[in-house]
């Protein structure tokens, strides 16, 4: 497949991907953290999406990473419920999701240089 032509289509899965976190998705799991998508991918063969999230605790929250990769599990099959009826694809990927750790690994060697400063 066309370079150009999945990126179109990983960029648009991300905008809904991201809009239905934000707007339908009421997974108590997931109520304790910002979810942003920070890379979307889409096989060559479209039969899968690979979406990575990052994680960032609500105002004092503390959460855990298993608990928040199981409800992204959970809500998968509606997500790609929503992909089918706002992205016009002849076949449907499967979702698969994973956690990015890279924000929080900025936060603490961002942490660590404050701390040598000071």
């Amino acid at each position: 497949m066309n370079k150009k032509r999945r990126a179109v289509i990983e960029k648009e899965i991300s905008k809904v991907v991201s809009k239905a976190i934000l707007e339908e998705i009421k997974n108590p799991k997931l109520n304790k953290v910002i979810l942003s998508i920070t890379d979307t991918k889409v096989t060559e063969d479209l039969k899968f999406v690979d979406i990575s999230f990052s994680v960032m605790p609500i105002a004092g929250e503390k959460y855990n990473r298993d608990e928040v990769l199981s409800g992204l599990n959970e809500v998968r099959g509606f997500l790609r419920k929503i992909i089918s009826e706002e992205v016009s694809l002849r076949y449907i990927p499967e979702v698969r999701v994973k956690l990015d750790d890279s924000i929080e690994h900025a936060i603490k060697i961002t942490k660590l240089l404050d701390s040598l400063k000071g």
